[in-house]
């Protein structure tokens, strides 16, 4: 299999893990986020469209595909790109294991934080 690190890793986000504990004064759960930590990724771009090929309401809705080396955002942790927020949806999709030996890493699926 080759080896992850052939892409140059050019720019930089924010990545906040989702922290669980607690509740608020209405007995909600509480939901913070750690403290913000850069991480160095190859780029993103807005998804393409698949709505010719997949069945309505299937996939994963997101406004932001993020591409990077390593996973590094689980479902619901926060990604700051350029000032904007949005939160991680789904699990990381790796493409590292395919026929080829080619490993470029991964997407991470992003919603972008309204309100």
């Amino acid at each position: 299999m080759g080896k992850r690190g052939s892409i140059p890793e050019r720019f930089t986000v924010l990545h906040e893990a989702r922290v669980e504990g607690g509740r608020d004064s209405m007995g909600v759960p509480a939901v913070t986020f750690a403290a913000p930590v850069e991480k160095r990724v190859y780029g993103w771009a807005i998804p393409g469209t698949d709505q010719e090929t997949r069945p309505e309401h299937s996939g994963v809705e997101r406004d932001l595909d993020l591409y990077c080396r390593e996973p590094f955002a689980v479902p619901k942790d926060r990604v700051t790109i350029q000032g904007v927020a949005y939160l991680a949806v789904g699990w990381p999709e790796e493409y590292d294991f395919g026929p080829f030996g080619f490993t470029p890493g991964c997407r991470i699926n992003l919603k972008r934080v309204v309100g």
